[in-house]
């Protein structure tokens, strides 16, 4: 009878155990999961700071205090590159065009000897880069930033000098979106948004990164691919050989094609198109080898249209692609666009659960 009564008791914790996992089986599947991807520095992690700013709790004072060494890095680290660049092309190719004037040499000095992995800045480092900023070698340097890897915000930071100069420096949230360290690893961050949540992902972009991930989100609601589309002049910082929208297009038929992508919605994000805008006014897309067929004008318009058609003629499957032209340090395009995302995400899901039909 003893055996009965435990046998009876078991079964109604199993029955509760099922209950319960049942139950949180249908909560994850409430929950939509978006993961961004993208080769290195497609700014794909500014667009996932973004999301953080829009839609979870934002960058609070002591969220913004904690990137002042990364800010601080990149600042001095991009100036020691223009300095490097231009002293190679100056004294070693005997290019006058890039010569730093003669009386920047001790604030040529005092940058090269700061150390931006520790985030060094002091009141006379940030002096002696605006003095730098201002020299027409160095100007004449950054022009031809394509040559070689400069930090896209770079400018942006060198115009911003004498604040973050001071003592008493605190990134503004401007400042926080344009920063830039290397992503490692896994970054999420849940959001809802008007009573649906959705779970974003952040990996790693960088080839060494890429093992790492991308078996690992099947069943993803999902994909946001973002690529620089303003990179279409430059090598990869990886190798310094391969231009870097081959790579992206390379990942990209990878991604779209892979089996376990198969169910996830394909959202590409050509990011950077104000980046992107001022340099076809100068260089046609056709220097980059994966847009070499390309025969219009330079416009914004043909430019970008045929951009798509290159990406979406990687896409061997029946499912559709969802091409936005982003900049993912503009607050309100990226909330226009994620609006639209989000739209996209919540119709698959009807789909999906049998209650719509594709449309």
């Amino acid at each position: 009878m003893g055996l009965c009564a435990a046998s009876g008791e078991e079964k109604i914790r199993n029955n509760a155990l099922d209950r319960e996992l049942r139950k949180d089986n249908r909560k994850q599947e409430e929950i939509h999961k978006l993961l961004l991807l993208g080769a290195g520095q497609s700014g794909k992690s500014t667009v996932f700071k973004q999301m953080i700013s829009l839609y979870g709790e934002g960058f609070p004072e002591a969220e913004r205090k904690s990137y002042k060494t990364i800010i601080n890095g990149n600042v001095v680290a991009s100036m020691q590159v223009l300095i490097a660049q231009a002293d190679l092309r100056a004294i070693e190719q005997k290019n006058a065009q890039y010569a730093i004037s003669d009386d920047l040499a001790q604030h040529k000095d005092i940058v090269m000897s700061a150390k931006p992995n520790k985030g060094e800045m002091s009141t006379e480092i940030a002096e002696s880069i605006a003095k730098l900023w201002k020299d027409k070698g160095i100007r004449e340097i950054f022009e031809v930033r394509s040559e070689y890897q400069l930090n896209d915000s770079a400018n942006y930071y060198f115009d911003r000098i004498s604040d973050i100069g001071q003592v008493g420096y605190l990134p503004t949230e401007a400042d926080v979106m344009r920063s830039r360290a290397r992503t490692t690893g896994v970054i999420e961050n849940t959001f809802i948004i008007e009573g649906n949540q959705f779970r974003m992902f952040d990996v790693g972009g960088q080839r060494s990164e890429r093992k790492k991930w991308i078996h690992c989100f099947e069943g993803v609601s999902a994909v946001l691919y973002v690529v620089a589309i303003s990179s279409y002049d430059q090598l990869l910082f990886e190798d310094g050989e391969t231009n870097r929208i081959v790579e992206a297009l390379e990942l990209f038929d990878e991604i779209c094609n892979s089996r376990w992508f198969a169910r996830a919605s394909m959202i590409l994000f050509l990011n950077k198109r104000d980046l992107f805008a001022e340099k076809i006014k100068k260089k046609a897309i056709t220097v980059s080898p994966a847009l070499a067929g390309y025969e219009g004008d330079n416009s914004y318009a043909d430019t970008t249209e045929y951009i798509i058609e290159v990406f979406d003629d990687r896409n061997k499957t029946d499912k559709r692609i969802y091409p936005h032209l982003t900049c993912a340090t503009d607050r309100d395009n990226v909330q226009k666009v994620f609006d639209s995302v989000k739209d996209t995400v919540m119709h698959k899901g009807l789909v999906d659960a049998g209650l719509t039909t594709v449309g």
